[in-house]
């Protein structure tokens, strides 16, 4: 398969010095025709479309690229909040999703990957102050949703497809009762990360500096990867929910209040 996600970014930031400036490449990406073109590839694979054959689930190597590639994404003065643990474990993977959204959401040949993001907690219900102040921001989910796009969008390069689940019920990470900030419910992910060490990498100031998972990061979602079974046709294996084109190109009119001096 055509190496869509590489080319996307060697095309964007391929650039020459001119100079003592810089000019970029000409746009030619063609990302409008690709996905009309693919709409078996970026659609949402269907629960219970799920390949069984471990051999379609992504290798380690591969989720290394993926999940690099998932770190390129813009976000909020470079906090980079989102961390991610791939789980290969057909049973582990089973116990995070759950059933509330039917049978098949994981399988023999599919990988799930948690999203943990940090400065998502009240301070309260958070172990670490950073640089001597705590911010909590929805800029974590805002970022860690950017970082997953690109995450899906690596997958879809290398030849999986993915699903995304933002409420989970499975008994390794059910909730407890009550929420931890903005509405994500208090799920319990000690079983992946206590006394494991992880370490989430914050690239601001621009040396990095490095604070634990643990105590900090809490679950708002996971992505399962893999390959649609390859006895399903590949219309059938995806969702056709719609994707409606919801923006405008805004000007100012007669009904626009006059600027604030």
């Amino acid at each position: 398969m055509k190496r869509f996600v590489r080319f996307l970014i060697l095309a964007t930031l391929a650039i020459v010095v001119v100079g003592s400036g810089w000019a970029q490449t000409t746009r030619s990406l063609g990302l409008k025709q690709w996905f009309a073109d693919n709409e078996h590839i970026w659609r949402t694979v269907n629960n219970g479309s799920w390949s069984n054959n471990p051999k379609d689930a992504p290798t380690d190597a591969e989720l290394v690229e993926i999940m690099e590639i998932a770190g390129k994404a813009q976000n909020a003065v470079n906090w980079n909040e989102y961390f991610f643990i791939a789980v290969r474990d057909p049973k582990e993977q089973a116990a995070i999703v759950g059933t509330r959204w039917g049978a098949g959401c994981t399988s023999e040949g599919t990988v799930t990957i948690l999203v943990l993001a940090d400065q998502v907690a009240a301070q309260a219900d958070h172990k670490a102050k950073y640089e001597g102040y705590y911010m909590q921001t929805v800029f974590a989910y805002f970022d860690s949703g950017m970082a997953s796009a690109f995450l899906s969008m690596a997958a879809y390069d290398l030849g999986y497809r993915t699903h995304f689940f933002g409420t989970m019920d499975g008994s390794s990470v059910g909730p407890n009762p009550g929420t931890v900030g903005y509405g994500t419910p208090k799920y319990d992910i000690s079983r992946f990360i206590k006394g494991r060490n992880y370490t989430r990498g914050w690239g601001f100031p621009e040396k990095q500096v490095n604070y634990e998972v643990e105590g900090n990061c809490v679950l708002i979602g996971s992505i399962v990867v893999g390959k649609p079974k390859p006895e399903i046709d590949a219309v059938s294996a995806v969702t056709k929910h719609g994707r409606p084109n919801n923006f405008v190109i805004w000007e100012p009119d007669a009904t626009t209040p006059p600027l604030k001096k």
